[in-house]
């Protein structure tokens, strides 16, 4: 009995020994398949993180590009109000030449009063030293004011031509040459901080140059198409623009009728309707920018006066009102033209505004007015306008003269009155195809960044496994399917506008199309088109 007992467990310890000898040759089989297995997923965990990282670096490539592109659209718009700026401190500084005039003629006129009464006893040498007193100190102020303006003027002038000259300076490093590399690499700014961002975020990776020199020559050829100088037409441009600088004066330069005189107190006190007379002392005075018809150049001008005006009944008491002559008592007057003598509008007693607001509708509602000059000072004191016409022909601003003609619009005498300036071209048909608004048509920059295929760490870097293993040898790298040995990754940016209306509402709360007026331009990536995909795998010849 115990014997059987025996054999049984023998029997029992023969078959686990059997069944333990199946797992180790199942286990054996299947190390290899877990090996293969692990370093298939390990190949592509490593060129996925390859992809990812390239992608990054084509992406920061693109957008950063298009970073220093709004900036540089930014820096016009910031320079293009600057001149806007500029231009009004040029008609700031005519209208305190020509008020200056207004002021010395004034006190000359009331010195000769006060010297006409001075053989009053008593009163009438204290009313002459008063008078020689204000008409001296009006000459020093009017002295002073010319004077300071004969600088200030010149300073406006330079400032406004290095305004316009920045921008192309600008252009010039941003699109052209890169400023930091000598002037020898093309492409400037764009494509050397594109390059840089490259490097930043995957030193191993380079841009296409085929498709950076492609991508380059087609953006700036559809910028150029865009954004030009002088909007593309001069004419055009030079009215916006004069439009732009008259919305854009103060109170003292666009009207300076309501100025006290010191003849205030007497039209305050004593009636004007004396029923048998009747009197009016009109104080007109104002600036503009407008175009002279005769020399077809842009000017500044100013002008102020002050008249006596009466009128007395024709019969009696009870005739009708016959105005009498007028009496000037005050008038002074300034330009910038440098063609003397100028007419100060005196022909039409009008000048020329060409409304071009863009804000409503597109394209742009133009509409030419005639506005009154100078307040209305030809109409209402046409006396005193003349006088200050006759004695104050003489150019303000000489600074500039001899560059006049030269054909490069670099200042504001050469660009005949208003400094060239870039800025969207108006006429564009793809623009009118945008309905206005450029930021809908601004052209696309893409880049290609490519990482060498053979330095992503992969079972053959990292365990030497090599790819040229002979036949009979287990082959553990990826099979080399990127072209030319290359990962490879596309992006596309584009700058674009927008004004915020939580931070910078519009005060007629319209919608601000895209502008170089506005320094609201962004950047932000775009998704590609499957146009965009089949385009640049036939330009760089993969399958």
């Amino acid at each position: 009995m115990l014997h059987n007992i025996e054999l049984q467990s023998g029997s029992h310890t023969a078959e686990g020994h059997t069944e333990s000898g199946q797992a180790a040759l199942f286990a054996a089989l299947l190390i290899p398949v877990v090996l293969l297995a692990g370093l298939f997923v390990f190949n592509t965990g490593q060129l996925t993180a390859t992809k990812l990282k390239t992608q990054n670096a084509a992406d920061a490539a693109a957008f950063s590009a298009m970073q220093m592109e709004a900036r540089e659209l930014n820096f016009i718009s910031y320079t293009n109000r600057a001149m806007v700026a500029n231009q009004v401190a040029i008609g700031q500084t005519i209208s305190l030449v020509s008020w200056s005039h207004y002021v010395k003629t004034l006190g000359q006129n009331i010195q000769r009063l006060g010297t006409l009464v001075s053989w009053i006893p008593a009163v009438g040498q204290a009313i002459a030293t008063i008078t020689n007193a204000i008409a001296q100190t009006t000459d020093a102020l009017d002295q002073g004011i010319d004077t300071a303006s004969k600088v200030i003027l010149p300073a406006l002038d330079i400032a406004d031509a290095a305004l316009s000259g920045s921008q192309e300076a600008y252009h010039m490093a941003n699109g052209v040459f890169d400023p930091g590399g000598g002037n020898t690499n093309p492409g400037g700014a764009m494509t050397a901080v594109a390059e840089q961002m490259v490097k930043l975020n995957d030193h191993e990776a380079k841009l296409n140059a085929i498709v950076l020199a492609t991508n380059l020559g087609q953006y700036f050829s559809n910028r150029g198409d865009l954004i030009k100088r002088w909007g593309g037409d001069k004419e055009s441009a030079q009215a916006r623009m004069a439009y732009m600088i008259n919305s854009s004066r103060d109170g003292f330069t666009s009207n300076r009728s309501d100025l006290p005189t010191p003849l205030q107190l007497l039209s305050d006190i004593v009636p004007h309707d004396l029923w048998v007379l009747k009197w009016d002392l009109p104080r007109m005075g104002a600036s503009q920018i407008a175009l002279d018809p005769k020399n077809g150049k842009y000017v500044w001008s100013g002008m102020d006066t002050l008249s006596l005006h009466t009128w007395q009944r024709q019969l009696a008491i009870f005739g009708e009102w016959e105005s009498l002559p007028e009496v000037p008592l005050g008038w002074g007057a300034a330009q910038t033209t440098g063609d003397a003598p100028y007419h100060y509008f005196q022909s039409a007693h009008r000048y020329r505004e060409i409304d071009a607001s863009t804000e409503e509708q597109f394209p742009p509602h133009t509409k030419t007015q005639y506005r009154p000059p100078y307040a209305g000072s030809w109409n209402a004191n046409p006396d005193a306008s003349g006088l200050a016409k006759s004695e104050y022909p003489d150019d303000q601003d000489s600074y500039g003269k001899g560059m006049a003609g030269n054909g490069a619009d670099a200042d504001r005498f050469s660009a005949n009155g208003i400094t060239r300036y870039q800025d969207i071209d108006h006429a564009s048909q793809s623009l009118k195809r945008a309905n206005g608004d450029p930021a809908d048509i601004m052209p696309f920059y893409m880049v290609v960044v490519e990482h060498p295929r053979g330095t992503v760490r992969d079972s053959g870097t990292a365990f030497g496994i090599k790819q040229n293993a002979a036949q009979q040898e287990m082959n553990l790298a990826l099979p080399q399917t990127a072209q030319g040995g290359q990962v490879r990754a596309i992006a596309k940016a584009q700058v674009y506008f927008r004004r915020p209306a939580s931070l910078w509402q519009r005060a007629d709360y319209h919608y601000e199309r895209g502008n170089l007026f506005s320094p609201f331009w962004e950047a932000r990536l775009v998704d590609l088109t499957s146009t965009d995909r089949s385009r640049y795998v036939a330009l760089l010849g993969l399958q």
